[in-house]
């Protein structure tokens, strides 16, 4: 039996790095840490955004997770939407990120919402995998074009 050792919490501005970080890995790519400070800082008091973490019971952070609530024409009920989902690579075996996704899935509940959505990258076979065994249905292709 899988002791659980961790605890699901709202993020404050103590872990930014942690986020800064894990967004990085996430986009394999640098982020501006001072930029990423002020836009974290926002998020912070978005009433619209979800900041959690997840943290062992020694305050270690191991992950953590961005969505963001949204109006929808096609609803009368807003949905939420994940944005950053990231588990620390030690572990991510643990069952840790479905602990987090069922804290979300149970929030999204409490505030009425009518739905999750979530975009993830189309090379991105495990965190497909992940969505489709919580029963995700693949809807909609996502086309950037950058300015």
């Amino acid at each position: 039996m899988l002791v659980k050792n961790w605890k699901i919490r709202k993020a404050n501005l103590i872990d930014v790095n942690y986020f800064h970080q894990s967004i990085e890995q996430i986009h394999s790519m640098k982020i501006q840490f001072d930029v990423f400070t002020e836009q974290f800082k926002k998020k912070l008091k978005n009433k619209n955004c979800l900041l959690y973490v997840i943290e062992t019971t020694l305050g270690s952070q191991i992950g953590c997770i961005c969505c963001e609530k949204e109006e929808s024409f096609l609803t009368s009920r807003p949905i939420i939407q994940i944005k950053e989902f990231y588990i620390s690579p030690a572990y991510r075996k643990l069952n840790i990120a479905d602990d987090l996704f069922l804290f979300i899935y149970e929030k999204s509940i409490q505030l009425g919402m009518d739905k999750i959505e979530v975009l993830c990258n189309l090379n991105s076979t495990t965190t497909q995998n992940f969505y489709s065994q919580k029963k995700f249905i693949p809807v909609k292709k996502l086309y950037v074009k950058s300015i």
